[in-house]
């Protein structure tokens, strides 16, 4: 019997469609462009290729007006992660990651008044995941809420904090809570759709000029539930920051759909 993973394996066996995705890694891409990428390849056949990557989830598109636009989606890829990497390695992993960003970090500048001025500039990314959990479309709107504290992406510093929160209102925060009593706000409750959609705007204490509009939608599929997150942010961040929050999304929606299912 097939496992439920075997569609992201066969997927990723073409280095057509790898190639596909990591086009897909700086962030979404019309059809056209992803065509253009392909040149010896007819509309018809990339086409092909898009089908298969987004039946395994890989790929999540989203129309605007006459234009397709194809997001990149980890959660597939974070449940491979999760089935042969322990928590161990994972450590290491993170920690050779980190070295490696901070190596490659664009440089500062300092003015005659003592400014810095980064070499990097403002700019705009997109990061859209999702994940279909076997559960109610209710259940997952409650959990979602209720059940912040189990679901949230952890990492080895989150790991020592108390339980993260998200109030079920228009201005409640969405939070962590540090054992020391400290307390970070990721942002704050812009809007909620009963059953259907939530919106966040904040900074995720990025130490940057940055400002993160996040929406979770929520949506019947057959039996179960779709939830969608498309998290966009504007403002100064290095390269591999909306990777690290797509990581986290993707960490976090793995969790929900365990919670949901349990």
């Amino acid at each position: 019997m097939d496992e439920p993973l075997d569609n992201v394996w066969r997927a990723l066996a073409d280095p057509t469609r790898r190639a596909l995705l990591d086009e897909l890694r700086d962030g979404p891409r019309t059809t056209g462009d992803l065509v253009a990428c392909v040149p010896e390849m007819t509309r018809f056949g990339v086409m092909k290729h898009l089908t298969v990557l987004e039946d395994a989830g890989l790929l999540v598109s989203r129309k605007e007006g006459r234009t397709r636009w194809n997001h990149l989606n980890a959660v597939p890829l974070r449940r491979v992660y999760e089935r042969w990497v322990s928590r161990y390695e994972d450590r290491w992993a993170g920690s050779l990651m980190n070295l490696k960003r901070r190596a490659e970090a664009p440089g500062t500048k300092e003015t005659d008044m003592g400014t810095k001025l980064l070499d990097q500039p403002a700019r705009v990314a997109v990061v859209e995941t999702q994940v279909t959990i076997d559960a109610p479309r209710t259940k997952v709107f409650d959990l979602f809420f209720e059940g912040a504290p189990d679901w949230f992406y952890e990492n080895e510093e989150t790991r020592k904090t108390q339980p993260s929160k998200i109030e079920r209102r228009v201005g409640g925060i969405f939070s962590m809570t540090y054992a020391n009593g400290d307390e970070n706000m990721l942002g704050w409750v812009t809007m909620i759709k009963e059953g259907k959609k939530v919106r966040f705007r904040g900074d995720c204490t990025m130490p940057g000029a940055v400002i993160m509009n996040m929406t979770v939608a929520f949506e019947d599929a057959g039996s179960g539930c779709r939830v969608s997150i498309s998290h966009r942010m504007a403002g100064e961040f290095a390269d591999g920051d909306p990777g690290e929050f797509e990581a986290g999304w993707a960490d976090g929606l793995a969790k929900l759909k365990k919670l949901c299912e349990g």
